[in-house]
């Protein structure tokens, strides 16, 4: 069971990366175009990124508290892979979950289209950096 975990776990990685990506991209487009530029409705495509971002956060907290690998105790902060798995990876994730959440909260509740991408493209954008310097990518590489 745990295998299973950790394989959709990295790949829903990838559907979390092109979609925030698409996220940042079509929201920095709509508010220097004041969204004219014949886009769908993207909020279609933010709450499926907040979708997607929420699935991944539940099977990394799964992971988290099934895993072998890590056991809390003497010496956990002094093993820097016990120490990122354990605490520094989960903790930054569930920042950039809030960020995702909060963004989308907060554009809600803009008057104007051309506000309400700004609002996104800021909090996902930075959710975004914080996601990608978390990924364990010597993991994700090999």
């Amino acid at each position: 069971m745990y295998i299973i975990i950790q394989h959709s776990h990295s790949g829903i990685m990838w559907l979390v990366m092109i979609t925030l990506i698409l996220s940042v991209l079509f929201s920095f487009l709509g508010f220097i175009r004041n969204n004219k530029s014949g886009y769908p409705n993207l909020f279609k495509l933010y709450y499926a990124t907040k979708l997607l971002v929420y699935i991944q956060f539940i099977l990394g907290v799964i992971l988290l508290f099934v895993s072998p690998k890590i056991h809390y105790g003497a010496g956990f902060m002094k093993d820097s892979d016990l120490r990122f798995y354990g605490m520094e990876h989960p903790l930054m994730m569930l920042i950039a979950v809030g960020l995702i959440a909060f963004g989308l909260f907060k554009s809600k509740k803009k008057p104007i289209d051309t506000k309400k991408n700004k609002t996104v493209f800021i909090y996902y954008t930075i959710a975004l950096v914080v996601i990608v310097l978390m990924i364990p990518w010597k993991a994700v590489l090999s």
